[in-house]
């Protein structure tokens, strides 16, 4: 039957008043709680988020983090949150996926994946993310363009730009393996690295 919507506004943090302002008379913050609002009256299980604070101050971004994660406790709700910003996603997940082309590269849990990256796109990543250290100078950018999903090159879409590719990372095609538990890599090069690493311990 779905949540009255009065409730539902209360649910975000919002005076049932609003119901009835036009989209132009609220501020950003308040229309993002009513499209979170909006989302959970079918009350749902799973709700997708793609950028739900790209457009938000750094004040008004913590506000909604703390909404989605209280929401998440008190509705037993899982997330699929899409996101840029690595910052606001090590904020909000538990189990992280990089995507390259539209194609999962890593994968593992938050905690694992922010200390010990293994794919060559998740470090550039997340070294560019991070604050600049004034001992390891700057972090140099990834090279390159990204080629265009609609023509992807041949075999990993990301060997034109990555700094360890061989020759064989644009003939073979590459899928997600095991590279630790719970942590899936798609680079050869990467998984072979991992596999002398277990062979020595």
């Amino acid at each position: 039957m779905g949540t009255p919507p009065d409730s539902l506004l209360e649910t975000v943090g919002l005076d049932p008043d609003l119901a009835t302002r036009r989209p132009l008379q609220l501020s950003g913050g308040q229309r993002q709680r009513v499209n979170i609002a909006r989302a959970l009256a079918t009350e749902p299980k799973v709700i997708i988020a793609d950028e739900p604070t790209s457009a938000l101050d750094v004040s008004l971004r913590g506000q909604i983090l703390n909404l989605l994660r209280r929401l998440q406790r008190e509705q037993d709700l899982s997330y699929i949150f899409i996101s840029h910003d690595l910052g606001v996603v090590s904020q909000i997940s538990d189990l992280v996926a990089v995507m390259y082309l539209g194609r999962i590269a890593e994968t593992a849990p938050r905690a694992e994946i922010y200390a010990r990256p293994r794919h060559p796109y998740t470090r550039a990543l997340l070294g560019a993310a991070a604050t600049p250290d004034p001992r390891r100078g700057r972090v140099a950018p990834i090279p390159g363009e990204p080629p265009s999903p609609a023509d992807p090159p041949s075999g990993c879409g990301f060997h034109p730009r990555c700094p360890e590719a061989l020759p064989s990372c644009a003939q073979n095609e590459v899928f997600l393996e095991p590279a630790g538990p719970g942590h899936l890599v798609s680079c050869p090069v990467v998984l072979s690295r991992v596999e002398r690493e277990s062979s020595t311990v």
